[in-house]
Parts: structure tokens; sequence; C-alpha cells
């Protein structure tokens, strides 16, 4: 049953990222680059603990990097680790954070559990794009 709901997620976050990928453009974003089959990878972030790469990226009007949190299980430590990780990344080179997430979450609204698990994480989301 984990494997199910763990390939349901990943079809879920990889939906967000490609619709996210196709809606960048059209919204004045250039140089998307999108964690996808087919699309050019964001390159990889280096942490002092861990590395990640960001789902999306995107070069200009300034560097924007973008994290999915897609419906299903995830642990706060995952989730504190990545934002802290490309929240830093965004402040050194003059760019921006931002988070896609689903419009509800657990009956809540999307954007408020993002500002609710960002003051946990101690990160400032530069736009909550909700789904």
């Amino acid at each position: 049953m984990l494997e199910t709901v763990e390939t349901r997620t990943d079809v879920h976050k990889e939906a967000f990222i490609r619709l996210m990928a196709e809606t960048l453009p059209l919204a004045g974003y250039a140089g998307v680059r999108a964690d996808l089959p087919g699309w050019e990878a964001p390159e990889v972030i280096h942490g002092a603990m861990r590395d990640h790469r960001p789902c999306l990226f995107c070069e200009a009007p300034k560097p924007i990097f973008l994290d999915v949190l897609s419906p299903g299980p995830v642990t706060l430590e995952e989730v504190a680790s990545r934002w802290q990780l490309f929240a830093s990344a965004a402040e050194l080179t003059g760019g921006e954070f931002h988070v896609v997430i689903p419009r509800w979450v657990a009956g809540r609204d999307g954007r408020t559990v993002a500002k609710q698990i960002a003051e946990l994480v101690g990160v400032r989301i530069g736009y909550i794009w909700t789904v």
C-alpha cells in the first residue's frame, strides 16, 4: 500500500511541475528549467548537510527557485531542509524562493499551510502558487 501512495504522490508532483513549467513562461518568466524528463533540469543546490534539486528554476526576471509540495506524506524535516536551502540560495543570488502547493491541504487553505510551514522552518517565501 505504501508503494501505491508514493506512486500516486509522484504522479501528482510531476503533474504540478509540468503545469508550472508550462505556465511560468506565459506569466513572463524566462529560462525555465524543470525536474522532468525532456526538460533541462535545474542545477543541484549544495548545502552544508544535504543537497537538493529544486523542482523548477527560472532565470529571469531574476533567479526563482521553486519547490512543489504535492499531496501525500512528507516530513517537516525534509521540507525544512529543502526550503531552507532554496531560500538561502535565492537570497545569495538576489532571487526569490516560491512554493507550489495544492489549493487545499487536508481541508485547509494551501496558502495558509505554506505560510505556517515557512514560519516553523524560518524561511521567507516570495510567492505561493496554488494549483
